[in-house]
């Protein structure tokens, strides 16, 4: 009698490999969906974070952070706005919440006279230059764990999240309620969202350069009283007509943008020829606050379109960058939408096919719409 050979079959181990491989195909769907769902709570946890520090530094401060210190994006083509804050104008909001989530230390090394990625005086002697400090890279709490790596980030301090402009379209000239108006303006521009510029619209050139050489003067003489610029216009809760509840703050807005380009990668400027980019939002680095400026007049999700350029001053066409453009977009690599955190600090996940009327009057703060269900 042969002796009984112990073992698999050749035919007994395919079976069994087709059997693992049936296993492992069933089951990597619901591990990526558990996946997915722990990033999504974990960036529901950054919005509720950022929430407490926008609520903090109200405050703090009477008001929300502004956008930027001087007209907002495309409005910039003012020469009103043109050097009237000797601060750097355009740090995001995100900069400006620093000391809020425990970045105090890391916001006060800054120069905030120059640019986020600037190479010039650190402002603490001896310290790190602007450059050096963005190039840490992204912070945690501005960072949704669904984001991809970007491809050719514009910025090493890279981030997920941008801030609620609301609605607005480029018009000729001041209009009713428009905040710090004197004279023709040629970019009048009211935002109705959390988060406006300094200025939303403008001064004539003259009166804006007196203004900038007189502020100017009076930091070079020691003067820190309430003249600065951190102290001039800000929303504050009680201008949030609409209900804190019912009006957006900020939203994932994460850098998968589709056909941008750009000479800036990872803070280091210059590069040539311009690189195609997931983007440029980022917490501190910004050559634009319209870099992490968010509006409800574009559709969720858009991720490829027109992209703004200096050259760009016809009404029509800025008009159509303003509602359409991916710059502007709310976006996420979440499935069907994204998470906003709201102006009394909750946060909700809204689908990208929420009904654009409701989209809007949820991003506004003081239109007085009747907000539907969502």
């Amino acid at each position: 009698m042969r002796p009984k050979k112990n073992g698999f079959t050749l035919i007994e181990l395919l079976v069994v490999i087709a059997i693992i491989a049936i296993l492992i195909g069933l089951l990597l769907p619901a591990v990526q969906k558990v996946r997915e769902a722990a990033a999504r709570a974990q960036c529901a946890n950054n919005l509720k974070q950022i929430g407490l520090a926008i609520h903090a530094f109200h405050d703090s401060q009477q008001g929300v952070p502004n956008m930027s210190f001087c007209g907002g994006g495309i409005d910039d083509t003012n020469p009103g706005m043109q050097n009237i804050w000797f601060r750097f104008r355009h740090y995001p909001v995100a900069f400006e919440l620093l000391s809020y989530v425990e970045q105090g230390n890391l916001q006060n090394q800054f120069n905030k006279n120059l640019a986020g990625n600037s190479t010039g005086a650190p402002g603490i002697p001896g310290g790190l230059t602007n450059l050096q400090l963005t190039q840490t890279g992204p912070l945690k709490v501005f960072l949704c764990p669904s984001m991809p790596t970007p491809v050719n980030p514009v910025y090493a301090d890279y981030a997920s999240y941008g801030w609620c402009r609301g609605n607005s379209l480029y018009r000729d000239g001041p209009q009713p309620g428009d905040i710090c108006k004197t004279g023709a303006s040629n970019g009048a521009m009211p935002s109705d969202g959390v988060f406006i510029s300094k200025m939303d619209a403008g001064l004539d050139y003259a009166a804006g350069q007196a203004l900038g050489a007189a502020l100017k003067a009076k930091r070079d003489a020691g003067d820190t009283g309430a003249w600065q610029p951190e102290s001039s216009y800000r929303i504050n809760f009680a201008g949030i007509s609409d209900g804190l509840s019912n009006t957006i703050a900020a939203g994932d807005m994460h850098n998968i943008l589709k056909g941008y380009t750009t000479t800036i990668v990872n803070s280091v400027s210059g590069i040539s020829p311009a690189q195609e980019s997931g983007g440029p939002v980022a917490w501190a680095g910004s050559g634009g606050d319209y870099y992490s400026e968010g509006r409800t007049t574009v559709p969720m999700n858009t991720l490829s379109g027109p992209y703004y350029t200096r050259a760009d001053t016809a009404t029509d066409r800025l008009n159509l960058l303003m509602t359409t453009s991916p710059l502007y977009a709310f976006r996420s690599t979440h499935t069907g939408g994204c998470n906003f955190v709201f102006a009394d600090g909750s946060v909700k996940f809204l689908r990208q096919s929420v009904d654009m009327v409701t989209y809007q009057a949820l991003g506004s703060r003081n239109k007085g719409e009747v907000i539907g269900d969502y």
